[in-house]
């Protein structure tokens, strides 16, 4: 049975969910070929399932949540199920008072969905004593998509942000608390920026957008629609697996099956991703 919850050295790490989206496998990846799909089962049918998962790590000085999914924002996604972050956060006794820092990993809607919310028609934050935080390069060049079709959720869940000053850029790595540091992984978008934790010897990634599917742990090389650079994705996917390999990290995705808990194993010199159970 899935765990929802990982422990990696004195920090708390849980998987919460607000919701999943349906796509078009050729759509998502369309420069897999058919073929190539054969020894991935789970992706064998023309569409497939895809978590939105945050997660929560929870330390004694900080409590950090990373992403808060597509929330309310009106969009075209096949999404059956939404708008389940507060109520997963709820489960686990936390409520977004205990928020202290709000990490988004990138500015693509489904990370962005949750950080504001209407009262009385003025735009609050969701988190009310979070500090936000985002890769100064995405907002370079979120920015200048504001008043596009398709970005209006950049002037909902964004530039309110900026206004009333809880909005923070960074370049690099930094550390948002003893433990707990950016990783650089551009291509997806411009600033995409996992974390590492590292405490008691022991580590976990939080990939963002870095992967999409267990595939990618061994084909690094699959970079699907959304990446804004599809080559510097694949470098950066080819250098993060081999340390997560190398370093025996643990790794928590959003997007692979909910609770996206797993780790990396060698069969036949090939990697694989394996859930923790």
């Amino acid at each position: 049975m899935p765990i929802n919850s990982i422990k990696v050295g004195t920090f708390d790490i849980h998987s919460v969910s607000d919701g999943y989206m349906i796509f078009q496998r050729e759509d998502f990846f369309p420069d897999v070929k058919k073929e190539s799909w054969r020894q991935y089962p789970p992706y064998a049918k023309p569409k497939f399932e895809m978590n939105i998962g945050s997660f929560v790590i929870k330390g004694t000085r900080k409590t950090i949540l990373v992403d808060t999914g597509l929330g309310k924002l009106d969009h075209r996604i096949d999404q059956p199920v939404r708008e389940t972050l507060l109520s997963e956060l709820d489960a686990f006794n936390i409520i977004p008072n205990d928020i202290d820092i709000v990490f988004l990993t990138h500015l693509h809607m489904d990370h962005v969905g949750t950080n504001m919310a209407k009262d009385n028609g003025i735009w609050k934050p969701t988190f009310p004593n979070a500090r936000y935080i985002v890769g100064k390069s995405d907002w370079e060049m979120f920015s200048g998509l504001l008043h596009k079709p398709g970005y209006k959720y950049l002037e909902e869940q964004i530039q309110p942000l900026i206004s009333n000053g809880t909005l923070d850029f960074f370049e690099g790595e930094i550390t948002l608390t003893e433990g707990v540091v950016t990783l650089p992984t551009p291509g997806h978008t411009p600033g995409h920026t996992s974390l590492l934790i590292n405490s008691n010897g022991e580590k976990a990634v939080i990939m963002g957008d870095a992967a999409h599917i267990p595939a990618q742990v061994e084909e690094t090389s699959w970079s699907p629609s959304p990446d804004i650079d599809k080559n510097l994705s694949a470098e950066t996917r080819s250098s993060l697996m081999a340390l997560i390999e190398s370093s025996h990290a643990l790794i928590a995705s959003g997007h692979f099956p909910k609770p996206g808990f797993g780790e990396i194993i060698k069969v036949d010199s090939k990697r694989f991703y394996r859930p923790i159970r």
